[in-house]
């Protein structure tokens, strides 16, 4: 039993240049670093629905298959992560 797919792989994000209005820490030695989550951001892979609709190879009958991005969870979480460290161009 095969199935076929209708999607197809593609970047989910998209680089800008934001601007950003952070202070590096001052009581830290060495490189610190910090992180920062973002949740409850909607699936773009899926739409937010959790699955795409797919198709059986034997029966060609349309089948729900889970996202494989989300997970059928609909929703995703982004990890920023912020390495502090010395800007050594001149």
């Amino acid at each position: 039993m095969g199935l076929y797919s209708f999607r197809h792989d593609r970047i989910v994000s998209k680089k800008q240049q934001p601007t950003l209005l952070i202070t590096p820490p001052f009581s830290s030695v060495g490189n610190p670093v910090e992180q920062e989550e973002f949740g409850g951001i909607p699936c773009e892979y899926c739409h937010g629905n959790g699955w795409y609709l797919g198709m059986e190879e034997d029966s060609r009958d349309s089948i729900r298959i889970e996202c494989p991005l989300c997970k059928g969870y609909k929703k995703l979480k982004a990890t920023v992560t912020i390495n502090w460290s010395a800007d050594e161009s001149k």
